[in-house]
């Protein structure tokens, strides 16, 4: 299986109040294989956004090297879909006109673009809310429109940037066994960031855990839990085991 991201030696920092560079990530060496699911915790502030900023060509490192299937992609875009914490959806768009604009965006006819949308609403749980508006869904329907939309980007880099942080406990819940079964039916390369270390191991093939700002990996950690996941398995010992390495971790 190769690899989907690499980063070596990945550094940036940004100007402090009084002009003096602010250290935020230090030698950053972290990879993803091909339809890997990966996760990225750490203290608050550490830099784990900025991370993602540079994966997805939106921010470019001090020094270091980015690849995706290979290709350098140090401040270049397009290569990686990127999923933010809020859905962003447009209020004055149906969910099929929003999970859309990926396409219209490549010049997909607009039938063309609605069809491919169609064939995926099934899969993504939103059949029968095409034509509803952003502020008829709840919160876990809206996370579920973003998803389609950032899968429809047509990368098979997909960065999540905790995109379930802002739900209630019985809608994660649900989310994560639902994105669980997308995974495994559509196996998309995913680096998802969260603050929930259950989250991490439940939905993670291994995870990487970053220390205080500046952000070094402390240590890359292997989920060795057999899949498909379910939440029974949160009591196992193999879940409790590797729960308790990661809180030691980031204590």
């Amino acid at each position: 299986m190769g690899k989907a991201i690499e980063l070596e030696h990945v550094n940036k920092s940004f100007p402090g109040d009084r002009q003096e560079p602010v250290l935020v990530l230090e030698g950053i060496c972290l990879d993803v294989l091909d339809q890997e699911f990966v996760s990225l915790i750490g203290p608050s502030g550490c830099g784990k956004s900025t991370l993602f900023n540079i994966i997805s060509g939106l921010l470019v490192p001090d020094s270091g090297s980015v690849r995706i299937h290979g290709v350098d992609v140090r401040g270049k875009t397009g290569h990686a879909s990127y999923m933010h914490q809020k859905d962003l959806l447009l209020p004055w768009r149906t969910v099929l006109d929003n999970v859309t604009i990926p396409l219209e965006i490549r010049r997909y006819a607009k039938e063309a673009a609605r069809a491919e949308a169609m064939g995926l609403m099934e899969v993504f749980g939103l059949a029968g809310f095409e034509g509803a508006y952003p502020a008829q869904l709840s919160g876990g329907m809206r996370q579920r429109a973003a998803l389609l939309r950032t899968y429809l980007c047509k990368n098979d880099v997909m960065l999540l940037d905790e995109p379930f942080g802002s739900l209630d406990t019985i809608t994660k819940g649900k989310l994560h066994e639902w994105l669980l079964a997308v995974w495994e039916q559509l196996r998309p390369t995913i680096l998802f960031i969260t603050h929930d270390i259950d989250e991490a191991i439940l939905l993670s093939d291994r995870v990487y855990v970053l220390s205080e700002r500046p952000a070094t990996v402390r240590e890359e950690v292997a989920v060795n839990l057999p899949r498909p996941r379910t939440k029974k398995m949160l009591t196992s010992h193999g879940f409790v085991a590797t729960k308790d390495h990661l809180l030691d971790l980031l204590s």
